[in-house]
């Protein structure tokens, strides 16, 4: 945190963004409790495998790791963070996450971190993109780089969440590209997105992520549907 950030936190305490409660940071002891009924990052199987350095990553060999279930607080926080205008929620989100040692460890197991990306048409019309908010302050926390000039969507596609499993896969067949792959070169990347239920998303950006020469793939997302 520079100094501009720790004098904005003096002035204007920063409060939980589930109860409002001053004090306690974005996320106070209490919610946190609750938040955790809803945790399945702490269950999670984490496999990590040591990697020469020119050893360039095998297509299956992919970890993955869901912080949440989607549902009931859960489900009802992301509604809000993503449709309500409630950006400041990524802090909320992202406190647990450094708090829980095994997501965190995940993270930072990474050099690069890459949220999928939204159609600046959407992106405009909503004001921000929910998965680069909490990928960028993923980041910062872990010392890691975050890259939003790697993975492009070139077409506006239809909303998924209205759509059934094979309409979903569909919606995404080339929408993401992949530029200057080079800045990934034999590097560690983690996919970031918001929410998981079919894959379809995941499986696109994968796709495009994984025609660059790369060490290593991990796939990060906020909860499973």
């Amino acid at each position: 945190m520079n100094l501009l950030e720790k004098t904005l936190e003096y002035i204007f305490l920063p409060s939980c963004g589930v109860c409002g409660k001053l004090g306690e940071g974005y996320l106070c002891k209490k919610c946190g409790k609750e938040l955790n009924k809803y945790a399945i990052c702490s269950k999670a199987y984490l496999q990590f495998k040591e990697k020469s350095k020119n050893e360039i990553y095998i297509k299956d060999n992919i970890d993955r790791l869901h912080i949440f279930q989607y549902k009931e607080l859960i489900r009802k926080l992301i509604i809000q963070y993503k449709f309500n205008n409630k950006s400041y929620l990524y802090k909320t989100f992202c406190e647990f996450i450094v708090k829980n040692k095994k997501a965190f460890d995940f993270i930072k197991s990474y050099d690069i971190i890459i949220p999928v990306p939204m159609h600046n048409k959407k992106r405009a019309l909503r004001g921000y993109n929910q998965s680069e908010l909490i990928a960028k302050e993923l980041a910062k926390k872990a010392k890691i780089k975050m890259f939003t000039d790697v993975l492009v969507k070139t077409k506006n596609n239809r909303v998924q969440s209205s759509l059934n499993k094979e309409e979903r896969k569909n919606n995404v067949k080339d929408v993401y590209d992949l530029v200057n792959k080079e800045k990934i070169y034999s590097k560690k990347i983690l996919i970031f997105d918001d929410i998981y239920t079919t894959g379809a998303t995941i499986e696109a950006c994968k796709k495009e992520i994984l025609k660059a020469d790369i060490k290593q793939l991990g796939i990060l997302t906020l909860a499973k549907d």
